[in-house]
């Protein structure tokens, strides 16, 4: 029973239900295609109209769509020079046994010279040799009709069903990590290396490995955030977050606000009411924004035209906080799972999350270097980004 049970571990495979089912409609409507339209164009003149290396080649186009088995032009190429190869083997060698061999061994030759390699090239070619009367009387006909025209089917259904699912996987793509906002700090795991670093890396490996480039950065993603789950296990916010929270009410003028941010370092500011309950925040991104539009040469002077208060009555500028503060605020209750923090922080892109009582008052202020700091080790201290000494 051990034994039967490692074979079934082993066996497992590593795609989804939902992947597996895709891949296989794909061949279905794929193969189908082909057959369906070989047929009515070449049917009628007694010629074969599909050979049986498509069948192969659907297995690897769809079911594994990033070997590099499957590229367009290994596809193409593949396909056609094999036939070659099997036609001219057929037509020169006059023993069937050697003809078959030769003309797969030559086929792989030439894929490998022509860096098009397709294992269902091989079928093609040896369909060429051990075809029968109907396949030999086509002669190089037999590259065009019907190894180049089912190619051209297949190929142009694959690249259909790849279209359409790569726009679906883009809309679910979980998350990554990366850094928008260049004011927030990359938490510990974040990826610290280049897509070009990857390619390197996968260059210097003397073996096959079927996936992209971006299967490995989600896998690395993934990883990253299993990692940080179990390292914070279900440790909630009120254990790191800083509890002296500096914050600025609706009035509160943008000069006031400004200096509070430089004053302690700190790179957002909680906007609450008297009851101390959230109504938005404002961020150094706020300001750099609403500065952009003033002519000033530099931005140090378009912050500080900015943040002036008006003379008089009236302004055509934001003069307090209130008219700058963002209103749609993400909280966390103070109880909720810092694993649940790291979630936000990497979806949202967003250095600071105000964290609430059981009466939804704010209470503190976790950042992403709270975090950072706790998944490095009790080592690292100082003050955080909400300028609170820990």
């Amino acid at each position: 029973m051990h034994l039967i049970g490692k074979i079934a571990g082993a066996l497992t495979s590593r795609q989804s239900q939902e992947e597996m089912a895709l891949s296989s409609l794909g061949a279905v409507i794929g193969i189908a295609l082909v057959a369906w339209i070989s047929h009515h164009l070449v049917g009628g003149a007694e010629l074969p109209y599909i050979v049986a290396s498509m069948g192969a080649a659907a297995v690897l186009l769809y079911a594994a769509p990033h070997s590099p088995l499957t590229r367009p032009w290994s596809f193409v190429g593949g396909h056609l020079i094999s036939a070659v190869v099997g036609v001219s083997c057929a037509h020169w060698v006059t023993d069937p046994f050697i003809a078959a061999g030769l003309a797969v061994g030559l086929a792989i030759f030439a894929m490998h010279q022509l860096n098009c390699l397709h294992p269902p090239g091989g079928a093609a070619a040896l369909v060429a040799v051990v075809g029968g009367d109907q396949i030999h009387a086509l002669g190089y006909l037999y590259v065009l009709i019907p190894v180049a025209l089912n190619v051209l089917i297949l190929g142009v259904s694959v690249w259909l069903t790849r279209r359409l699912i790569a726009l679906r996987q883009k809309r679910r793509r979980p998350f990554m990590p990366e850094i928008i906002d260049e004011d927030a700090e990359e938490l510990p795991g974040g990826m610290p290396f280049s897509e070009t670093d990857l390619v390197h890396a996968l260059q210097q490996i003397d073996t096959y490995i079927d996936v992209t480039i971006g299967d490995l950065q989600d896998i690395y993603a993934r990883a990253t955030a299993q990692a940080h789950r179990r390292l914070l296990k279900d440790r909630p916010c009120r254990d790191v977050m800083s509890r002296q929270v500096v914050a600025v009410e609706f009035g509160d003028h943008l000069q006031d606000a400004w200096r509070l941010m430089q004053q302690h370092h700190i790179k957002s500011l909680p906007v609450i009411n008297r009851a101390r309950r959230m109504i938005g925040i404002i961020t150094l991104g706020d300001f750099r924004r609403a500065a952009a539009e003033f002519p000033d040469d530099t931005l140090e002077q378009r912050l500080q035209t900015l943040i002036a208060p008006t003379p008089g009555i009236s302004s055509s500028k934001a003069e307090v906080v209130g008219q700058l503060m963002s209103k749609d605020v993400i909280t966390l209750p103070e109880n909720a799972p810092l694993s649940e923090a790291v979630a936000i922080f990497s979806e949202r892109h967003i250095g600071h999350i105000p964290i609430l009582n059981d009466e939804h008052r704010l209470c503190g202020m976790l950042s992403r270097s709270d975090i950072a700091r706790l998944l490095r080790g009790p080592a690292d201290s100082g003050m955080n980004d909400a300028g609170v000494d820990k």
